[in-house]
């Protein structure tokens, strides 16, 4: 299934409904689509057929959601850069995947310019929202284009995203994602847009779109008809002015995030009734932490354990597992122990515990984290070597070492080589 059908559907079962909000800007799905479909057309025009790789670097925006989308049209290959990343590792990213685009904000015009020369396969750079010297206008392509309808078959193992994981002592990996993997996991944990709902969820976006769980939110909002609303960065303070304003029902943050606003001032004083689940993960999270929070957030909480090579969440630690019971005995000890886990298996995956020998293990043996089922990656891009010693006989090897205990609830213990 190509995720372009994704904003298709929704545009055509709840056009009116706003799509995405940011800032003071917001658009609805049938604006959304126009504005995709003029995007696509224009990218054509610029030369871009199928398989080639359209690459971004910028903060989250409403036009970073256009781009995915109006990619996935032509069928070629998303690549969202880190723009932390160093200047090395960008002009290797750019280069690895042989981005033939590359969407930049005004933000960071300089650190294109700086790599400009060593890009070896780049033919157009285009400002996303400011003109700028050797590059084409965002809002000059949409306004010389058609909202012509356009759409391309893919195979189900063909790629759609590509997102390079943090390079530390090496360079960053191109993590090959397809669209049946994206499909998979985002039709199998999301209800499809529903016109009869007359209060959607709103997802509050506030990790970075290059990162997979931002990622796979950019398809999860749009297939479920939810309003996205777009936080360009990371702020205590702005999320919860969010969720206030935008009556948020839904998010997701990194442990850090999740302590930064609770111990924001304004934490207390800000009206977060409308939440239902704040879902954290991408990092370990501190036992003081999530205790903490469950204390004082008013909604169901959700730990989301997984990889950017598993196409997000393996395993998750659900609102019920968050209950405390309040009277001292086995059932508040058993709870307070599973806090220190991360769930059980999703149910669209398989994960066990191997052995070096390659066997797997039972309940309570420690040994490393596998997993087996269509989300796995297609491999790391032009990393051969590499793919070939994360992914073999069928198993996807995490480097993460842990046990399931006999009710499958999965303990993470450490890492399977030392890392810096």
């Amino acid at each position: 299934m190509n995720t372009a059908e994704f904003l298709m559907i929704a545009s055509s079962v709840v056009p009116e409904r706003t799509a995405m909000v940011c800032e003071t800007k917001a658009r609805t799905y049938m604006e959304l689509q126009d504005r995709v479909n003029r995007l696509a057309n224009a990218l054509q025009g610029l030369g871009v057929t199928q398989g080639d790789k359209i690459a971004v670097m910028a903060m989250n925006s409403m036009e970073y959601v256009e781009i995915y989308y109006s990619t996935a049209k032509l069928g070629c290959v998303f690549v969202p850069l880190n723009y932390r990343a160093k200047r090395e590792e960008l002009t290797y990213m750019c280069n690895n995947s042989a981005a033939s685009i590359l969407f930049v904000s005004e933000r960071y015009f300089e650190l294109a310019a700086g790599i400009r020369d060593d890009l070896e396969t780049v033919k157009h750079l285009v400002g996303v929202d400011a003109a700028g010297e050797g590059k084409a206008f965002y809002d000059d392509l949409l306004r010389e284009n058609e909202p012509e309808e356009l759409f391309t078959d893919v195979q189900d193992n063909d790629p759609t995203i590509v997102i390079y994981t943090s390079g530390t002592t090496a360079l960053p990996k191109g993590v090959v994602l397809t669209y049946l993997g994206m499909s998979v996991y985002v039709t199998n944990t999301v209800a499809p847009a529903d016109p009869s709902d007359d209060n959607p969820d709103v997802l509050l976006v506030s990790v970075p779109f290059y990162h997979v769980a931002g990622a796979t939110t950019m398809l999860s909002s749009v297939w479920g008809g939810r309003k996205m609303v777009i936080l360009p960065q990371f702020e205590p303070g702005a999320w919860l002015k969010a969720v206030q304003e935008h009556r948020v029902t839904h998010s997701f943050v990194v442990p850090t995030m999740l302590k930064r606003i609770m111990e924001h001032p304004d934490f207390a004083k800000t009206d977060l009734s409308s939440l239902k689940l704040v879902a954290y993960g991408a990092a370990p999270m501190p036992y003081e932490v999530v205790m903490h929070a469950v204390q004082v957030m008013p909604c169901g909480l959700m730990n989301a354990y997984g990889q950017t090579e598993s196409t997000s969440s393996l395993t998750y630690l659900g609102p019920d597992d968050h209950k405390i019971p309040s009277e001292p005995g086995p059932d508040r000890d058993k709870a307070l122990a599973r806090l220190r886990s991360v769930g059980k298996p999703m149910d669209d995956i398989v994960v066990a515990i191997m052995d070096p020998d390659g066997n797997v293990l039972p309940a309570g043996q420690e040994g490393e984290i596998v997993a087996q089922g269509p989300r796995v990656m297609a491999g790391y891009l032009n990393r051969e070597e590499e793919t070939a010693a994360a992914i073999h006989d069928g198993w996807l090897h995490t480097g993460d070492v842990g046990w399931m205990d006999d009710e499958r609830y999965l303990y993470i213990t450490g890492r399977t080589k030392d890392l810096i």
